[in-house]
């Protein structure tokens, strides 16, 4: 019974994130494809601030796609074991809970080139203002 409680009171949390999430379009207007020089979606990610909720929207053309992935794979441009291939445009990306996302071309060059992202998810901060005198 406990059990069935805390699961709806997580399932409560995650839709009221959802509630008040914000989508956000990767590359903006230029979309992800192969990147224009090597920081372009890293620098894209330091004009975002991501919080529990939110979604990442990748728009892209065939034969682009797009893999989430772990960490390792991230910095090493590999394929291997993609958690999520996404394969379809737009592909939306729901980011539920703080912690870090990966995500890459399957193109490997394409990566090596810069067409990877990462981005920090961060709890929001509570407001504990109303406690003070």
């Amino acid at each position: 019974m406990h059990f069935i409680i805390i699961l709806l009171l997580f399932v409560i949390g995650v839709l009221m994130n959802l509630v008040n999430s914000e989508r956000y379009i990767v590359g903006e207007g230029y979309g992800w494809r192969p990147a224009p020089y090597p920081t372009y979606y890293e620098d894209w990610a330091t004009t975002v601030k991501l919080k529990p909720g939110d979604q990442l929207e990748f728009r892209f053309q065939k034969p682009e796609d797009l893999l989430e992935i772990g960490k390792y794979n991230y910095y090493a441009c590999n394929s291997n074991i993609p958690s999520r291939q996404y394969k379809d445009s737009p592909a939306i990306a729901f980011v539920l809970v703080p912690g870090d996302y990966y995500f890459k071309s399957s193109n490997n060059t394409n990566c090596i080139n810069g067409q990877k992202l990462y981005v920090n998810v961060v709890a929001p901060i509570e407001d504990d203002s109303d406690d003070k005198i």
